[in-house]
């Protein structure tokens, strides 16, 4: 009996992925969704949002534990609380569904992210925004 129970307790170990990395939300979802919005130095969440993700680096120095700015969202909380999805400004505004706190849902104009990239994003900050 005991053996089984270890079994399983090591199945179900084994059977839950690793959160995604930032490379791989950067990668897979904000160079994909977040432009030319976020990823253009010309962008309008550039020039309005105040949120640069030209680049990956950028991207991460932008985001993490860095209170939100801009015309709509200054003021307005932390764009990511590493391990706090729901005080994340970043995930409540793409997350399918919370209300955006402030501003609109991103991307803006555009269809909602597919549940998985929303998903993976708040199990990023979940595992605590790491930048790996």
């Amino acid at each position: 009996m005991l053996a089984l129970l270890i079994a399983s307790a090591s199945l179900a170990c084994s059977s839950s992925s690793p959160p995604p990395t930032f490379t791989t939300i950067y990668t897979t979802t904000i160079t994909n969704k977040c432009s030319p919005c976020h990823t253009t130095a010309t962008g309008d969440g550039v020039m309005f949002g105040k949120l640069d993700m030209t680049t990956q680096a950028n991207a991460y120095a932008n985001l993490v534990n860095v209170p939100a700015a801009g015309v709509a969202c200054g003021g307005k909380g932390t764009r990511v609380v590493p391990g706090q999805p729901a005080d994340s400004v970043m995930y409540l505004k793409i997350s399918l569904h919370d209300p955006a706190p402030c501003g609109n849902k991103m991307p803006d104009n555009l269809p909602a992210l597919p549940e998985d990239e929303a998903d993976g994003i708040e199990a990023w900050i979940t595992a605590g925004a790491k930048n790996d």
